[in-house]
């Protein structure tokens, strides 16, 4: 599941559309809609399997993460996360972080499924008591990300960091940044599964099932119907939006700007990058999944630093008495303090406020933003009832654009990962096969870039991940 909400703005007007504003709104579709990976070929169409032993990184890259492509590997874990095995024993995962506290998913009954963010707080040893007993009204899902002391996000929430034996950056996934790693775990005493409710992520997504099966289903909608579908329900239903392109595991999910799937989300459609990163109405991101604002404070952070450089370079031409070292260093110090009015400009712009106790400080104080916090009912997940997507006459019934919908499918075993990227729609069945059911996994910076090297536009997340863990091991040997 996701963890953000945000809010959403109605249409203007309701009056009926002109031919005029009929052209205007197929105008807007193309605008928001610029996604240009791939997508699902055919209805009921199974996700690709892959032997990790087959590929390498370089070219995981070239055929899945680049073209934005979901698919099964198959084969085992790969050495960096074969100490992922030790996870299967409940009594080890007890040793290691039973005495952390963790937010744990509760739902009211079976036929209820999971991703509604009503959480409750308990020990991480209690939690696997439950479990014991057999449990299936509680799930252990993403966990809340606070600042460290730089201000800067963690990518593990405080009860991960008791496990030492799984590297940061797998290296499958070659150079992506990861953002968040977080353990699923839970019950299952139905023979129908649980539900992890129809919604996307906002990030790419190296899901590893470690005990029991998940099940993926996607939708997709094409692009044509976007335009009639975002129109009719944002005028009728304000409150409500319809879904957008994405990706997803087996599970209903939108995939490309030709195949894009409608579903009724909580949240406003704004755009879809080309890369599939989603973004609702009220928070705007760069593909790559940086607020603007953070990301115009880093790049006028980064031109302040350089700037200082120069500066202390130019001083000390001064003092050996190099030619033209004086112009130099006038030259410096303007280009210095041009380099800090541009980072007021940017904070002001903002609106930053030092005292808002839920931002955090990127860059070294210069800039805040939010810091990950699971919330109710968030932007990107569907108001449809999971029941309803296997009961086709009701859905055709209650949510007729869904069946425009083409749907692709895969299931990912124990020892299989599953590469999903950013905003496939996704509903996952978890079963735990006579046991609890329990999966790691990684969420990454969604790409932008056109290179295994330099996956994203821009060196803001490598900056920020070199700066945070230089000198520490990311990677397993």
């Amino acid at each position: 599941m996701s963890s953000s909400t945000k809010r959403s703005l109605t249409e203007a007007s309701d009056e009926k559309t002109s031919a005029p504003e009929s052209n205007t709104k197929k105008q807007r579709t193309n605008d928001i809609n610029r996604y240009k990976g791939w997508t699902v070929p055919s209805n009921n169409y199974k996700i690709e399997c892959i032997d990790v032993n087959s590929i390498t990184p370089h070219q995981f890259y070239e055929k899945y993460v680049k073209p934005r492509q979901p698919i099964v590997i198959t084969g085992g874990l790969p050495p960096d996360l074969s100490q992922l095995q030790s996870w299967t024993s409940i009594e080890y995962l007890d040793q290691k972080a039973g005495n952390e506290t963790v937010m744990v998913e509760r739902r009211s009954n079976t036929a209820e499924g999971y991703g509604k963010g009503n959480e409750i707080s308990m020990t991480f040893s209690k939690f696997i008591q439950m479990i014991q007993k057999n449990d299936d009204l509680h799930y252990l899902t993403t966990q809340d990300v606070q600042a460290n002391d730089n201000g800067r996000p963690e990518i593990l929430p405080s009860f991960m960091k008791s496990f030492d034996d799984f590297p940061l950056q797998p290296t499958l996934t070659g150079n992506l940044i990861p953002q968040n790693i977080n353990l699923w775990m839970g019950n299952n005493n139905n023979p129908s599964g649980s539900s992890s409710g129809l919604h996307h992520d906002y990030h790419d997504n190296l899901y590893v099932v470690l005990k029991g099966k998940k099940r993926f289903r996607l939708f997709r909608l094409n692009r044509q119907e976007l335009s009639a579908v975002s129109h009719r329900l944002v005028v009728k239903i304000p409150s409500l939006v319809q879904l957008h392109i994405c990706h997803t595991h087996t599970l209903s999910c939108y995939s490309s700007p030709s195949d894009t799937q409608y579903l009724y989300t909580r949240g406003e459609l704004l755009h879809v990058h080309p890369n599939g990163r989603i973004n609702y109405i009220g928070e705007e991101t760069t593909a790559y999944g940086t607020d603007l604002g953070a990301d115009a404070a880093a790049k006028a952070a980064t031109r302040q630093k350089k700037a200082e450089e120069r500066l202390q370079q130019a001083e000390k031409a001064v003092e050996e008495g190099r030619i033209g070292a004086e112009q130099e260093l006038e030259e410096a110090e303007l280009e210095l303090e041009e380099a800090m009015d541009a980072l007021i400009d940017v904070e002001a712009d903002d609106g930053m406020d030092v005292g808002n106790e839920t931002a955090e400080i990127l860059d070294g104080g210069t800039r805040s933003r939010l810091v990950d916090k699971t919330v109710k009912n968030p932007n990107n997940f569907s108001i449809i009832p999971t029941e309803i997507l296997d009961d086709v006459s009701k859905f055709h019934r209650e949510y007729p654009d869904l069946q425009k919908a083409t749907m692709a499918y895969c299931n990912v075993n124990a020892g299989d990962m599953l590469y999903l990227p950013a905003s496939w729609f996704h509903e996952v069945t978890s079963y735990g096969n006579g046991g609890c059911h329990l999966a790691l996994n990684y969420w990454f910076h969604p790409p932008d870039g056109q290179s295994f090297n330099s996956p994203y536009s821009t060196d803001f997340w490598s900056n920020d991940f070199r700066d945070r863990f230089t000198g520490k091991d990311t990677k397993s040997d």
